[in-house]
């Protein structure tokens, strides 16, 4: 189980950090933000994006008291799955294009109705996530 939970770390960041790079053409950061500063920007959210998806694996693994849910994934292990980081992204989302103002997002990012949440950042939790559990069932299937 722990070896399931570190894979899904590492491999969560590696995916996410290259969407991340990839979406960064959607968003503009302050004036006097440097190169760096925004890489490590990139770097710390695919980190916050891992541990998202390890806590969004153990509310599963609470919610349907089953710790290899991950093996036979049912749609409501996936919705559970999915629920929390939907919740956390629109969080985070609108603090740091709010009171933090740590970026904003260009006119090309299209935005959620009502909230402003960007859809790439919701799109990258919707799609990731259930990437990196299909990758992950796989890996165990086969070393079984």
């Amino acid at each position: 189980m722990k070896r399931v939970q570190i894979k899904l770390f590492f491999l969560g960041f590696v995916i996410n950090f290259v969407w991340e790079m990839l979406q960064m053409p959607l968003f503009s950061y302050p004036a006097d933000s440097s190169m760096t500063q925004i890489n490590l920007a990139c770097i710390q959210a695919s980190a916050g994006d891992a541990a998202m998806i390890v806590i969004a694996f153990w509310v599963v693994v609470f919610l349907q008291k089953d710790r290899e849910w991950y093996l036979h994934p049912s749609v409501r292990s996936l919705v559970l799955f999915l629920l929390p980081g939907v919740i956390m992204t629109i969080v985070f989302e609108a603090m740091a294009t709010g009171p933090l103002d740590r970026w904003a997002y260009t006119n090309a990012m299209p935005t959620l109705p009502g909230l402003g949440t960007g859809l790439a950042p919701l799109a990258q939790w919707l799609l990731l996530p259930p990437l990196i559990i299909f990758i992950i069932r796989h890996q165990v299937r086969r070393s079984d």
